[in-house]
């Protein structure tokens, strides 16, 4: 048996399952009660998955530099910088292919991803993984070559980060909203992603 994050819909990531909508509220805040509109939302969702394919940027940007530094011999023999730049470089992929499955359907590897990332998949996952790579990225700082992109990239990971666990706490009908990619994953066989996108 299947957990319940490695199927669509399921509980465990935030994608919308009918158990976490249970007991929300539809109105949380916002101006003068209003709440959050489902256009705002959709809109808020899609500027978030634009803001993460940017940090993941930033992110491998920071990995290559460091590798060519430390290829050149411009920091020291230190191995754990070229280690840190080579994970830097895979968790930035992992986060970039997440978004753009967000986007366009790729059907074999969001069913990869799924099943070893699943943490991913929903909004306060994603928020802890950013909130952890940017503790990796600020960790990398010795490096003076690059320091203003590792620091930059750093508090900008864990800016994101700290955002989407507000936006889980603060706003729970945008968390509920938030529908993780299911191509290749539904039983119609229509491989689309219910995005705003």
């Amino acid at each position: 048996m299947e957990p319940d994050w490695a199927t669509p819909g399921g509980g465990g990531g935030g994608g919308g399952g009918a158990t976490q909508n249970a007991g929300l509220p539809s109105n949380s805040g916002g101006v003068n009660g209003a709440g959050f509109s489902n256009d705002r939302s959709g809109c808020l969702i899609t500027c978030l998955s634009v803001l993460n394919m940017g940090l993941a940027a930033m992110m491998a940007a920071l990995g290559i530099m460091t590798l060519i530094n430390f290829a050149g011999g411009q920091t020291t023999d230190d191995f754990s910088e070229a280690f840190l730049a080579v994970y830097m470089i895979l968790f930035a992929a992992l986060l970039f292919t997440y978004e753009l499955m967000w986007w366009m359907s790729m059907p074999a590897i969001n069913k990869v991803l799924r099943k070893n990332f699943g943490f991913m998949y929903g909004m306060r996952g994603k928020g802890l993984y950013l909130v952890f790579v940017a503790f990796l990225c600020i960790g990398l700082g010795t490096d003076n070559s690059v320091k203003a992109l590792t620091w930059a990239t750093g508090i900008s990971y864990l800016v994101a980060g700290v955002l989407h666990m507000f936006i889980v706490c603060s706003h729970p009908e945008i968390s509920a909203k938030y529908q993780a990619p299911t191509a290749g994953l539904s039983k119609d066989g229509t491989g689309t992603t219910p995005n705003p996108v």
